[in-house]
């Protein structure tokens, strides 16, 4: 499960930390975005924090870098303002490669957002606890689906991944051991098409053991 707390507005990125681990799914936003319901502009840098319900902490924060990617670091602003990951669960987890959420728990939420962005250049490697859209493989294929690198995954960068935040605080997914794997032993993770359509009451009963 996916939870943002807050998303804050800075200039600065905050210290690194040293280590990586976990997630959740519920958000706050506690910038003032304008009431008219206009688009807002993403900051240059901003603050998105997770709280999970993966054991231990289960909070991390990431730093968001829009030179790095400004079409997906736009559209991570856009989302989390929408309250895409409210409730949304992690939907896979390949050990020693990538945690993957990217659908959200209500239908409709899914719907709204399906059309693609633009691709990014890639201006930041794949390193470990960098964030990243996936995509098909195909041009501007890119939607809501993100994933956490939990290793160096730098072959990444010649394939047109393009990262657009790092965690910055708190453990990232991937370093609670899989715990936080909807379906252990396959890689495939959560039924997406089922989820996509159903939302998180049929996932709820489907995945009891789903963390978000």
């Amino acid at each position: 499960k996916l939870q943002f707390l807050y998303l804050i507005a800075s200039s600065t990125p905050p210290p690194r930390h040293s280590s990586l681990a976990a997630m959740s799914a519920r958000a706050l936003t506690l910038l003032a975005l304008a009431a008219c319901g206009a688009a807002a502009k993403a900051p240059a840098s901003f603050l998105v924090e997770f709280d999970t319900d993966v054991k231990g902490d289960g909070k991390f924060v990431v730093n968001v870098t829009t030179a790095w990617a400004p079409n997906g670091a736009q559209h991570f602003y856009d989302l989390v303002n929408d309250g895409f990951y409210d409730e949304a669960a992690f939907t896979r987890v390949v050990p020693n490669f990538v945690v993957q959420f990217w659908i959200a728990g209500e239908p409709a939420e899914n719907e709204k957002w399906a059309q693609a962005i633009q691709d990014d250049p890639v201006t930041k490697s794949n390193v470990k606890g960098t964030m990243t859209y996936a995509a098909t493989g195909a041009p501007n294929s890119r939607t809501t689906q993100i994933f956490v690198n939990t290793v160096n995954n730098g072959f990444l960068d010649d394939q047109g991944f393009a990262p657009f935040a790092e965690v910055v605080k708190g453990d990232g997914p991937g370093a609670g051991g899989g715990d936080h794997e909807p379906y252990p032993g396959s890689s495939g993770g959560i039924d997406q098409q089922a989820y996509t359509q159903k939302g998180k009451a049929w996932l709820r009963e489907n995945y009891p053991l789903r963390t978000l």
